[in-house]
Formats: structure tokens, C-alpha cells, sequence
């Protein structure tokens, strides 16, 4: 079993370090780190080596943008560019631990070769959950400062082009012509090389997808989706039914304590809660902060 590791990664390279020496041997890292962060400072703690790769294609990463996306894909890229055939990408924040042995880690891939962890549920079928998808947002990919006149010009069109009576459609053609249901899950996922570059591909050659995210909301949680159920692949996939309820339930491998528009830093306190999700990874683990509950994780995990 090769794993790829796609990382994101801003701030805490001291954790970066530690995260990438408890993962799998034998995997491979390639790893963004936001063009607004000094690159040097996690390059002299994690030197580039054969396995591990600083991806040159960095982007001033904008929250809720297409740029995530852009990011997202030149990491996919980097790892199909490589002449090491990987059985997974798996994608992870600088601020993730795995909370699973890695024995266990790989023995659950290895039972479901074909098995994409990758959560999707299809927007057009809900109906309060899926208002925010339905507001256009322009400028979303401008660097500009919250609260800033230029932030609330971005606002103030969105709120003026929604008060107007324009919803953007939760439905949209792409080049062949097809009819594309928009689907939202979660940007940590593990798939394999064959959905990698399909979603590569609509990325790369079809302009309705950029169209599409350019003016939508959280697109880094649903252009890898919407490309994946709206293809062949689709049932390979882990489609969540019902109604929306929240983004944890949408995150197959990762435990997050998640409020809109804010994770909770983990403690040792969340150890016991930990245990009981069982989930592979957990997200945001922070020096200074964590380190006693990396010690119980690690305990654990041996």
C-alpha cells in the first residue's frame, strides 16, 4: 500500500515535522504551504527529501474560494505527475494527527481497494441547508482584509444581487451538455488515483466547472464532490442522504469539533471524545497546546 499525503499547511511547522514522522513509512508527502507564509521557516525543520515535496505552485489562499480549489488540485497534480504509482491520496491540514495505528490505517485501505472515502450530498434535494449555495458571491477570491471598505463592497454586492432576486441555480451544464447536481461534502477525503484524475481532467479541460465555483460558496468542499457523483465513480463513492445536518457528518476520516466558522483546538480533554468517534484522524492539534494529547493518541496507537 502507497499512500500519498496531499498537505495544507499555513503555520505551526513544528507540527507539521511531527505529523509527517508519525504517518505510514514508505508514504510520500506533498505539501502547499499559503504564499502569505515564509516557506523557509518549515523547510529548515522538514527538508525537502525523495518522499517529501514542496509543491513550487503556492497560492495566496483566500477562505471560501476557488483558490482552495486551485491548491487542492496542484497537489493532485504533483502526486499523478510522480512515477510512483499511489494506491491513495489522502488529503490532510498541517494541523491534523492520526489518531489510528498505522498497521490499522493501512489494513482499511487495503480491504476496500475500490472504495472512495468521499463524502457527498446532493444540494438540489435540500431545502433550507441549501440557501447559501444559492447566493452569488463575487470577489471571493480576492486577498482583501475583513472589515476592510473593499470586504464590505464584497458583501454588500452579495447581499444586493440576493435582495434583487437572484439565486444562483444549484444545477449547471457542463461541456458535454450534461445536466451536473451540485454536491457538498468535506475537503478531507481519500481517493484513489482513478478519481483523482477524472477530477483532474474537469479541472484542467472543462471552463463550466470554473464558471460554475468561480461565484459559489465553499467551493473547496464541493468541486471535488460535484465532479465525483456526477460520474461514472459516483457509486463508489459514500453518498449521505436526508437532510443537511452538519460538517463532521460529512467528513468520513476526520474528527473535527466544528461550529460554523470555527474549529475547536483539540486538548487532552477531547481524548475520551476522541475514542468514541473512532475516526482515523483528528483536526486542529496545535504545539503549545496539544502535546498531552498527542501523548495519549500516541500511547494509544501503540
Amino acid at each position: 500500500m502507497k499512500i500519498a499525503f496531499l498537505i495544507s499547511a499555513h503555520t505551526d511547522a513544528a507540527h507539521l515535522k511531527r505529523l509527517v514522522g508519525v504517518l505510514p513509512e514508505n508514504s510520500d508527502y506533498y505539501i502547499h504551504i499559503d504564499r502569505k507564509s515564509d516557506i523557509d521557516q518549515f523547510r529548515a525543520v522538514l527538508p525537502p527529501t525523495a518522499a517529501l515535496h514542496y509543491i513550487s505552485h503556492r497560492v495566496n489562499v483566500v477562505w471560501g474560494s476557488m483558490n482552495e480549489v486551485e491548491y487542492q488540485m496542484e497537489l493532485i497534480r504533483a502526486a499523478l505527475s510522480s512515477s510512483v504509482k499511489y494506491d491513495r491520496l489522502i488529503t490532510l491540514s498541517g494541523m491534523d494527527y492520526p489518531f489510528w495505528s498505522n498497521e490499522r490505517m493501512i489494513r482499511y485501505f487495503e480491504e476496500r481497494p475500490d472504495k472512495e472515502m468521499l463524502c457527498g450530498m446532493c444540494m438540489s434535494n435540500q431545502q433550507k441547508g441549501g440557501d447559501l449555495y444559492k447566493q452569488y458571491r463575487f470577489f471571493s477570491s480576492r486577498p482583501w482584509k475583513n472589515g476592510s471598505l473593499k470586504s464590505k463592497f464584497r458583501v454588500a454586492c452579495r447581499k444586493m444581487v440576493h435582495a434583487l432576486g437572484f439565486r444562483k441555480p444549484l444545477t449547471f451544464k457542463d461541456a458535454e451538455g450534461r445536466t451536473i447536481h451540485l454536491y457538498k461534502g468535506a475537503a478531507w477525503w481519500a481517493i484513489t488515483p482513478g478519481l483523482a484524475s477524472l477530477i483532474l481532467d474537469k479541472w484542467d479541460n472543462d471552463a463550466t466547472y470554473h464558471r460554475y465555483f468561480s461565484n459559489s460558496f465553499g467551493p473547496a468542499e464541493t468541486f471535488t464532490q460535484t465532479v465525483a457523483f456526477n460520474s461514472p465513480l459516483a457509486d463508489r463513492c459514500m453518498l449521505v442522504e436526508g437532510e443537511f445536518q452538519n460538517l463532521p457528518a460529512l467528513t468520513p476520516l476526520t474528527y473535527i469539533y466544528y461550529k460554523p466558522g470555527f474549529v475547536r483546538q483539540l486538548t487532552e480533554e477531547d481524548f475520551p471524545l476522541l475514542k468514541q468517534e473512532d475516526k482515523m484522524f483528528c483536526r486542529k492539534v496545535v504545539t503549545g497546546k496539544s502535546e498531552r494529547l498527542m501523548e495519549l493518541i500516541d500511547n494509544a496507537r501503540n
